[in-house]
């Protein structure tokens, strides 16, 4: 189980690449994405957030993942499909200051933030 495995992040510092430009683009990407939050929990390290279990779901998280991973390489994401097509859960994880970082997005976008 990955769980159990480690990875030294500590060197990546949490900090987007993207231009101001690029960052607008994003912003409107996750905004769409974040309409499906259904619910939010707080994690020791970030948040897991709740979405559809329905069909097109899965594939929206992971080009929300795939697009994160090539600007926020702080990042740590993790899915759990929950079984008989329940919803699915995304934890974003990471070191130190990442917590606030999602917290801040998630503030300005989901309203039923924990």
């Amino acid at each position: 189980m990955m769980n159990d495995v480690e990875y030294n992040i500590e060197d990546v510092p949490v900090a987007c690449s993207l231009t101001a430009a690029e960052l607008v683009t994003r912003g409107e990407e996750i905004d769409d994405l974040f309409t499906g939050v259904q619910q939010t929990r707080e994690l020791a390290d970030g948040y897991a957030l709740q979405f559809p279990g329905t069909s097109t779901w899965p594939q929206r998280v992971l080009n929300f993942i795939q697009g994160e991973r090539s600007c926020c390489l702080f990042f740590t994401f993790e899915l759990v499909f929950i079984a008989n097509q329940g919803p699915i859960w995304l934890h974003i994880r990471g070191p130190e200051g990442t917590k606030e970082m999602v917290k801040d997005t998630l503030a300005r976008r989901v309203i039923n933030l924990v």
